[in-house]
């Protein structure tokens, strides 16, 4: 099994704010939130592995667009009708992505941890990374606040992401089940 897993974070799990969960509405790009929105409102919080795995992908050179062309690759998304998957890591900013690798009775396992203000130097492709490892600072890389050049609080947040078999998890569920899902996966109470 997968769960209980530690958080990746220790800003707040949003359980009561569905706007930060997966399954939310991105219509300004055409999709749907696949992540969990961990909001710090101060910079200086680190994001964890809640499972030991390997780095796949560490981008920790990533300068932030202007507003308007910020703006521009998110109107094209829009008219797609769909998030494409360079739209996505455009959006992520400073990201890591890990392989956990098959997980008896689950599938393959991948999570990703974006909008960091910097990646750990220790974390490079390849590495293999033991659960509670540091991944690097909670950022707001890759957002629109950071496109603006703005300091708007809510906006340093890890937006850490999930997949199973290479679909995001728990994909396609309402707000209230996906609030009892991703609050049984970090053993943690919807009410």
């Amino acid at each position: 099994t997968l769960g209980p897993l530690g958080l990746p974070s220790d800003c707040p799990l949003p359980l009561g704010q569905p706007g930060l969960m997966p399954n939310s509405d991105r219509s300004y790009r055409g999709g749907v939130h696949q992540g969990i929105d961990f909001v710090c409102l101060e910079s200086g919080h680190i994001a964890r592995t809640p499972l030991a795995g390997r780095v796949l992908l560490a981008v920790s050179q990533y300068v932030d667009p202007s507003e308007a062309d910020r703006n521009a690759i998110l109107d094209e998304a829009q008219k797609l009708g769909r998030t494409p998957l360079y739209v996505l890591q455009f959006l992520f900013g400073r990201f890591v992505v890990l392989d956990h690798g098959l997980v008896d009775g689950v599938g393959h396992v991948v999570t990703i941890y974006a909008h960091l203000e910097s990646v750990d130097p220790a974390v490079t492709p390849g590495t293999m990374m033991s659960a509670g490892a540091t991944i690097g600072l909670i950022g707001n890389s890759g957002t629109e606040t950071a496109a603006a050049g703005g300091t708007r609080p809510q906006s340093i947040h890890l937006h850490w992401e999930l997949h199973i078999d290479d679909i995001p998890f728990p994909e396609g569920l309402n707000t209230a089940a996906t609030a009892v899902v991703v609050g049984a996966l970090f053993a943690q109470s919807t009410s």
